[in-house]
């Protein structure tokens, strides 16, 4: 079974959504780019793929920049 791997980033000061080495976004905050993110991911595994979401966060010194 292939594997899809969903990544939440915070880049350039906003939160972003990885696929395949391209970046979608920008979300307002962690909680709608890990929504937008698994909302992918759900679509991934009905169609059959094994899917991982990965939250990348920002050092704590960035997170209240969040």
């Amino acid at each position: 079974m292939a594997t899809v791997e969903y990544t939440v980033d915070f880049l350039d000061d906003v939160w972003k959504v990885g696929l395949n080495g391209k970046h979608f976004g920008p979300y307002s905050s962690l909680d709608t780019a890990v929504a937008a993110a698994t909302g992918a991911a759900r679509k991934a595994e009905a169609q059959g793929y094994e899917v991982i979401v990965r939250i990348n966060t920002p050092p704590e010194d960035n997170a209240s920049a969040a």
